[in-house]
């Protein structure tokens, strides 16, 4: 069963918030604010939403509560709309450093959450997920992620051996990581040029077939 693409997805939290609010790409439908909160107080929310006009609904603070238990919001969440899953751009005649990262049937939100934010901090290009046996881009991953996910481009493929298979054509050096006595140490590798980093599953890391093209 092919799985459906969401596309209406929710963020708490002033971190996730104002990261979203910095980007372009996506559609803001509503922000719900509690008031007197943490996020109600905040100057830079405040100029981030009178700024760009955007729709904002200020609630008491007991019922802002109930409405959204169980989160710690710090008194904001955002539902928007937008592209948070890219196309996968054609590198064959691009010359620049790029590097990407591959997951190779990640299946934990909370990991994947924390790959995307780690991944932007290092100044990874992109991040690669196979469409089938991995976890969802879902609200849960695009929280964890801190507001990451609005600055990382993340592409969604359909057989990841044969996209590894064809970056490997188009001179991308492949690179996995894997705890093997024979490996190389991560720092000793040179990751200049284009690169992609693969990082295996949580029990079984990366598949041999995709192994095989590093």
């Amino acid at each position: 069963m092919k799985k459906q693409k969401q596309t209406n997805f929710q963020v708490f939290g002033i971190n996730s918030c104002t990261a979203l609010l910095q980007s372009t790409k996506f559609t803001i439908n509503i922000v719900y604010i509690a008031r007197g909160s943490k996020a109600y107080k905040n100057g830079i929310l405040e100029k981030q939403l009178k700024n760009n006009f955007l729709p904002v609904e200020i609630i008491p603070k007991k019922r802002f509560d109930q409405q959204f238990s169980g989160y710690r919001t710090q008194g904001i969440v955002i539902n928007f709309s937008g592209p948070v899953i890219n196309e996968l751009p054609n590198f064959k005649d691009q010359n620049n450093q790029v590097c990407l990262l591959a997951l190779d049937q990640v299946e934990d939100p909370q990991n994947i959450g924390q790959i995307i934010r780690t991944a932007e901090c290092a100044g990874i290009d992109g991040i690669l997920f196979p469409r089938y046996h991995s976890a969802s881009l879902s609200n849960a991953v695009l929280q964890v992620s801190q507001g990451a996910f609005a600055q990382m481009q993340l592409y969604q493929v359909d057989n990841l051996h044969k996209i590894i298979a064809q970056l490997k054509k188009d001179d991308f050096w492949i690179i996995g990581i894997e705890n093997n006595i024979a490996a190389e140490s991560w720092a000793e590798i040179d990751y200049s040029g284009k690169t992609v980093i693969i990082l295996g599953s949580e029990g079984h890391g990366i598949r041999k077939k995709v192994l095989e093209n590093c």
